[in-house]
């Protein structure tokens, strides 16, 4: 009897102070932990975010610039008009005969953009972040221009002729590497990179 009693005694006692310290202790360590872990799983989640972001905008500004450079020097009626203007590594300059009408047409914007508009055009990184495309007159004026990427950290246009050699010879040109990469903030995390390289088929080019 004098055990049980006893025993009963210490069970309704509840916790002790040094028990309270030890589930406190216990208890910070977990939520701690549970911190951490939520932490981590937001910052994993930024960065995947940013990832794609980063993916699409090189992938969207690459895709763009591929279509255009394709059809560089394309020209239905053989006029001997169309082809490569200009290049440097950071630059190219071509016309292209969209409307198949034979002539090199004006770029006139104002009314939004159709084919005429851009016959003759350019795309270029300045070397401070911005993709750039160019609209020009028939003339060679400029008419326009508009951001088609940002956050560019480089590009680089590389030129090949048909045995694909490189070549700065603008009546050599048969094919274009491109080079682009974009680069973000990613939080604590510092920054993500995106490369991608294209390579453009000029076939119109072969025929001139």
């Amino acid at each position: 009897m004098g055990t049980m009693g006893v025993n009963m005694r210490i069970n309704k006692r509840g916790f002790t102070a040094i028990e309270l310290l030890i589930s406190l202790a216990i208890m910070s360590i977990a939520l701690t932990s549970i911190y951490s872990m939520y932490m981590s799983f937001i910052r994993t989640c930024t960065k995947e975010g940013v990832k794609i972001r980063v993916q699409q905008s090189v992938r969207s500004g690459l895709d763009m610039m591929v279509r255009d450079i394709r059809l560089a020097g394309l020209d239905p009626e053989a006029t001997g008009d169309f082809g490569i203007i200009a290049v440097t590594s950071r630059r190219i300059q071509f016309t292209a005969d969209r409307d198949m009408d034979g002539e090199l047409d004006d770029s006139d914007a104002t009314d939004g953009i159709d084919l005429p508009d851009i016959e003759h055009m350019a795309y270029e990184y300045d070397g401070t972040g911005t993709l750039k495309m160019f609209l020009y007159k028939a003339n060679g004026d400029p008419e326009m221009d508009e951001i088609m990427a940002e956050n560019v950290t480089d590009l680089t246009f590389t030129y090949f002729d048909s045995n694909d050699d490189t070549t700065s010879n603008l009546d050599e040109i048969r094919t274009v590497d491109i080079q682009m990469t974009v680069q973000k903030p990613s939080g604590q995390d510092g920054e993500v990179s995106r490369t991608l390289v294209k390579r453009v088929q000029c076939r119109n080019l072969e025929y001139h």
